[in-house]
C-alpha cells in the first residue's frame, strides 16, 4: 500500500502541483481545503504524514494541530508544514515542537520530496501514476 499523505491547503493550484507530483512518485494523496475538512479527512484516512498550510481560513494551526493530536490515529503522525517566509520564524517559535519540518514558501519540490521521504519513506517501486522519471 502506498503511503498516504493528507494535504490541508487552501489554493487550489497549490493543492493541485503537490498533489500531482506526489502522486506520481507513488504516494497516495488526499486534499482538503479548510482545517475543519483536513480534520474530517485526518479521522477517516489515519494518514502517514500530514501536509499542513499554517493559514487556513477557518482556523488557527495551533488549534488545528492540538486537534490533530487528540484523534488517536494521528497522535504521533508527522506533520510538515508550509509557511511564507514572512510568518516563518513566528510559525517555527510558536509550533515547532509539533511540527517535523517546515517547508518555506516557495520552496523547490526535490526538497519537499526528500523531507518527506526522510520521515516516512518513499512507496515500492510500481506504486507510482506516471513514469519512474523525474518531475
Amino acid at each position: 500500500m502506498a503511503p498516504r499523505i493528507l494535504l490541508i491547503e487552501d489554493e487550489p493550484q497549490h493543492i493541485l502541483l503537490v498533489k500531482i507530483r506526489l502522486e506520481i512518485r507513488g504516494y497516495e494523496v488526499e486534499a482538503a481545503q479548510t482545517g475543519t475538512a483536513g480534520l474530517d479527512a485526518a479521522a477517516r484516512l489515519k494518514p502517514d504524514l500530514v501536509l499542513l498550510d499554517l493559514v487556513l481560513p477557518d482556523m488557527d494551526p495551533g488549534d488545528l494541530i492540538r486537534n490533530l493530536r487528540a484523534m488517536p490515529a494521528s497522535r504521533r503522525t508527522p506533520i510538515i508544514a508550509f509557511t511564507g517566509l514572512d510568518a516563518f520564524e513566528l510559525h517555527r517559535g510558536r509550533l515547532g515542537a509539533e511540527i517535523a519540518e517546515f517547508v518555506p514558501k516557495p520552496y523547490e519540490t526535490s526538497e519537499l520530496l526528500a523531507k518527506i521521504a526522510a520521515l516516512i519513506g518513499e512507496p515500492a517501486r510500481g506504486e507510482g501514476r506516471g513514469a519512474a522519471g523525474g518531475l
